[in-house]
Order: structure tokens, then sequence, then C-alpha cells
């Protein structure tokens, strides 16, 4: 295999701005100088996108081994789907899928270094052989491991205790158990990828309030602080739970490597607020690298070429990044 690390890269639905941005971020050729892209679609499909954004991008058809220079296009598709940017279709779902799956496999046979995502719209994709809740659930069946989401700008993370489940489910969801691997898997995450010799974790808590000792709820004392006090006692500096509402707002993140959100929009919105569109998306847990940008399909700006590459770019970067420190910790 190459010097350079060789990255598969799934293009998402078609109909979102999945294509678009990678585009745009490969007109910069100096990342070209840290990877080697592999796009899982199909040539006339990339070219046809290349004239409608106007980028300037080096293509090359993959017969065989991917080049260096050029984003290097292997035909997965017989035919391109039909484009009807900004609508969810089911062929759209079925050409995202073919992508995903083919970009996934190429990286667990050892044929690619990592895996880049373009968003998915996830109604569209679902199907009997997509029946998940996005991409981590989905990695995490195909790769063996345990996925856990993680988001990242510069030194803002934020990590999901659970992640793409109803919030009724949420509760129950959350034990010692739980908590305890998770923050655990975390802790190794911010060591190996990220060079965080011993990492400052916060927990957010469940509650308003983080309960206000029982008064909102009892599961922050009777689940989130034992489990903290055992984790601290096996020597992980792991603080809180905090008043999630007030934590952001403070700045008290800075205080921190990292912080373990109890639900999907308790810490994203948080992040999201202070990093949208700059911020990488990142699955830990697995045998090998995943990243993707932070945000969705975009079909309210689909095809009209105004879509920011800049989380996209960053997602890149950081597959380069954490391949390269894996592999001089190993």
């Amino acid at each position: 295999m190459s010097a350079l690390p060789i990255i598969a890269i799934s293009i998402g639905d078609p109909n979102g701005v999945g294509l678009e941005i990678i585009l745009k971020t490969f007109q910069d050729s100096r990342l070209f100088e840290r990877c080697i892209p592999v796009v899982y679609a199909c040539v006339d499909f990339v070219e046809k996108q290349q004239a409608l954004f106007h980028t300037q991008v080096p293509l090359g058809s993959m017969k065989e081994a991917p080049k260096q220079g050029l984003l290097n296009i292997a035909t997965i598709w017989k035919e391109s789907p039909e484009i009807a940017f900004g609508e969810q279709t089911a062929q759209a779902g079925t050409a995202a899928f073919e992508s995903l799956q083919a970009a996934a496999t190429v990286v667990k046979k050892g044929q690619a270094n990592a895996l880049v995502t373009a968003p998915i719209n996830k109604a569209a994709i679902k199907s009997l052989d997509f029946p998940f809740a996005g991409h981590t659930h989905y990695l995490g069946a195909l790769w063996g491991g345990n996925a856990l989401m993680l988001l990242a700008h510069d030194t803002l993370r934020v990590a999901l205790l659970t992640d793409h489940i109803p919030l009724h489910e949420v509760t129950a969801a959350i034990t010692i158990d739980v908590i305890t691997q998770k923050t655990k898997q975390l802790g190794q995450t911010l060591q190996n990828d990220f060079g965080c010799r011993v990492p400052k974790i916060a927990v957010l808590g469940l509650n308003p309030h983080a309960g206000d000792q029982g008064v909102i709820g009892n599961e922050d004392d009777t689940v989130l602080k034992p489990a903290v006090a055992a984790l601290k006692k096996e020597g992980i500096l792991l603080s809180g739970p905090f008043a999630a509402d007030g934590f952001f707002g403070q700045k008290r993140y800075r205080n921190f490597d990292a912080v373990i959100s109890c639900y999907h929009d308790q810490g994203l919105v948080g992040f999201k607020t202070l990093a949208f569109g700059q911020g990488v998306n990142i699955t830990t847990g697995l045998p090998f690298v995943r990243t993707s940008p932070d945000h969705g399909t975009a079909f309210d700006i689909a095809g009209k070429g105004i879509a920011s590459h800049v989380s996209f770019a960053a997602a890149l970067q950081m597959a380069c990044t954490i391949y390269n420190n894996r592999q001089k910790r190993d």
C-alpha cells in the first residue's frame, strides 16, 4: 500500500451536497500531498457534477491501483442515478448505500486506510440492506467494535452516551456499565488519536440542573454520580455531572479535553452552536478510521453551488491525521 494513506470516500445522497463539497475540497491541490483519495460512484456522474459546479479537479478512472495527484473514481454503479436535487428518492437512497458499502468494504479488506463519508438522507437510504439509524451503527455492524460518536473542532470535543435513539428511550439506555465503557473508550481515543496523555473529561447531567439533588429526577444521583466516582477510583479524570444548560454558555468545556453528553441534542446543540460547518464527526471505537462533516445533505441548497466544503475538508484532514497518529503509535 502507498506511503500516503488511501482514503475511501462515499458520496452520500446524490440529491444532496455530497459530491459538490467533495469536488470543492479537492480544488486545494495540497490535499493530494496528504492522501490518495478514491470516490465510489462512477466517472460519468462525477464529470457531470464537475461541469455543473465549475470545479477543476484532476479526475482519474481507477482501473487498478489508485494514483497520487488525482481524485480517483471507482465505478460501482451500472448507471448513474437520475439527479433530483433537494428531493428524497428511493433511487438516490440505493445509490448512496452502494457507495457507502463499497467504500466501507475496501477499508475492511485493507485496500484503503480510512473512510470519509458525505451526508446521507436517513429516510431515503433505509431499506432491508440498511436498517440502521445512520452511518455509526452500520459501520459498527460491518466492522465490529463499539461505535461511539464524537464531534470535534479544535479543542472542543463532544461524545454521546446515546446517539440516534428516541428521547423516550434515553433514560433506560444510560447505565453505569454504559457510562464506564464509553468513558474508557473516549479516554483511549483522546490518548491514541489526539495525543492527550492524561485526558480530562466532563459528563453532562441527564436531568435539568443535573437533577437538583433529586428534586428533578434521581438518575444523576443514582447512576451518573456513582459511575463518575468509580471511574475516578480507577484514575480516570472524569468530572460531573454538570448542569447542561450553563455548561457551554459559561465555556466550561475549555477546561476539559472532551465532554460526554447523555443524549444527541443535549451535546450537539452546544457543539453546533459553537462550531457548525467547521466540525468533524468521528466514529471511535472501531478498528478503522471514519470521519464525516458535521452537517446533513442540505437539500435546501443542493445543486445551487453555494454549499460550504469547510467541514468536509476538515473531515478529510482529520482522517489523515488520526490514521497517521495510529501508525506512529503502532
